[in-house]
């Protein structure tokens, strides 16, 4: 990794502390970053899942748990998205995470 690299994801890793995330490094639970070969990956992945599904959706029938998690998945990612914008990154969204793009040389 050079230190354009570094900095990116430095830089990345400060937005969304400043924003009231707490990214850790690599996959795992919460909001991870990984370095990708065009800048760098953010995701999100909750906790335990059948302890997230009680959390917010108190007693549920068998079968009903994806549409709630969904739904909280797709909301963090807009919440990511948000602070990294207004932070004055530039995203592309691939499958479930975010792809921040380096800024372009002026």
């Amino acid at each position: 990794m050079d230190d354009h690299e570094t900095d990116l994801l430095d830089a990345v890793r400060t937005a969304l502390i400043e924003a009231g995330f707490d990214p850790g490094s690599g996959g795992g639970e919460g909001v991870h970053l990984v370095r990708h070969a065009r800048g760098v990956m953010v995701g999100w992945l909750p906790e335990e899942i059948d302890e997230l599904h009680a959390r917010i959706s108190g007693e549920q029938m068998p079968g009903e748990g994806g549409t709630g998690l969904a739904g909280l998945h797709h909301a963090t990612g807009l919440a990511l998205d948000a602070a990294l914008h207004t932070a004055g990154f530039t995203t592309e969204t691939l499958n479930d995470h975010l792809l921040v793009l380096p800024p372009t040389p002026a």
